[in-house]
């Protein structure tokens, strides 16, 4: 562990390490503790906080704003809520991003090399009694050459248990529970999340009115120097902005700087109009309260994806095809019908016994009479008395 620096060693012997025997008050601290859940070893039960010299200051966190180079003490309170003494050892440590998003340190077997080697311990093991707590001062010592922005960590107390795993062999278990320092290094501030999406892909729905989920998995990426959280945003739309649709993707947790958050999306609802076009908006917001008037801005990426209409395509297939069927159908019943019905009565031909063809023309020749026509002229006149 790094020492506490020469120049520090006098205060810290003033400050010597304060004990109190307060069970009842350890309880309602505000701390971070840590209970042991299996049933062997026997339960062990600690917890660790911001503190001073004359005990908790009601500090959620260790938070500093310092320039390159400048040093300071501080105190960590460590107590022992057990029935038994505890041996805990001190250590500070890198914080990271979990893949669920959570805030983590690194492994006690990994070596830090940010915030978490500035810090250091004159004495890193302690044997700390039952119901009591311990005020442990510690140095933190900002390089000349540590680049602007936030660098995030916690300090650790961790108690090592031996054990035996299921095949009988003795182990060692480290059980470890902190409290987070978040460090602010004076200079230019450069907020930055910046989005990306991979393996986009549609997904068809049997229902014709119905519309289909788009599905992608996406990584957002703090390229700046200062811890953020904030809100995922994708804009759906098909060519030329049709039927454009906003979703909220994720609410992000608190992303530290360098880190990355990674998910997967499903988006419900989404209509199949050829070529989707997908964009990703980051809405960042500040975690540190310092913040709320930096400026943050809004990083996007775009990207797109074919998606045919299948599903409607084939009701319109299905549709033709069945109309074209009905109207082969209703011609060929049409044809049938005309060659089963009866049969028109033939035109009457002309006379055999007329040869001339314009006597049809001519008017038909008067009934001959008995009596013969008296000739022109001549008057009727009275017969003859016998």
């Amino acid at each position: 562990m790094k020492p506490v620096p020469a120049l520090s060693l006098k205060v810290l012997s003033a400050a010597a390490l304060a004990v109190s025997l307060t069970a009842a008050a350890l309880l309602a601290m505000n701390a971070a503790s840590a209970q042991e859940t299996e049933e062997e070893p026997a339960a062990v039960t600690w917890g660790v906080n911001p503190s001073s010299q004359d005990g908790p200051d009601g500090r959620a966190a260790f938070d500093y704003e310092l320039d390159p180079g400048d040093t300071l003490i501080d105190f960590v309170g460590v107590s022992n809520f057990g029935t038994e003494p505890i041996t805990v050892d001190l250590y500070a440590s890198d914080a990271y991003t979990t893949e669920t998003g959570t805030f983590d340190l690194l492994p006690s077997d990994q070596d830090p090399v940010d915030v978490g080697s500035w810090v250091g311990f004159n004495e890193p093991q302690l044997v700390i009694a039952p119901q009591t707590r311990l005020d442990v001062p510690f140095a933190l010592t900002v390089p000349a050459d540590a680049t602007p922005g936030d660098h995030v960590g916690g300090i650790v107390a961790a108690v090592t248990e031996s054990t035996t795993d299921a095949s009988g062999n003795e182990i060692l278990v480290e059980r470890r529970v902190g409290a987070r320092v978040h460090l602010r290094v004076q200079g230019d501030l450069e907020p930055g999340l910046v989005p990306e999406s991979d393996d986009e892909a549609f997904h068809y729905t049997w229902n014709p009115i119905e519309p289909g989920d788009l599905s992608f998995e996406y990584a957002v990426e703090n390229t700046g120097n200062v811890r953020l959280q904030g809100t995922l945003v994708a804009r759906v739309s098909g060519p030329w902005g049709l039927l454009q649709e906003e979703f909220i993707v994720a609410e992000l947790p608190q992303i530290l700087p360098g880190d990355r958050y990674e998910g997967t999306a499903r988006l419900e609802g989404v209509w199949p109009l050829l070529y989707e076009h997908l964009e990703l908006t980051v809405r960042p917001e500040a975690v540190n309260e310092v913040d709320a008037e930096v400026p943050l801005p809004s990083r996007a990426d775009e990207t797109g994806l074919w998606a045919p209409p299948w599903t409607q395509l084939a009701v319109v297939a299905l549709i033709v095809l069945a109309l074209r069927i009905w109207i082969k159908a209703r011609r060929r019943k049409r044809g049938k019908a005309v060659q089963a019905g009866p049969e028109s009565d033939p035109k009457p031909g002309p006379d055999p016994k007329r040869t001339d063809p314009d006597a049809a023309d001519d008017p038909a020749p008067a009934p001959k009479s008995d009596t013969a026509e008296a000739p022109a002229g001549a008057s009727e006149k009275e017969p003859a008395e016998a």
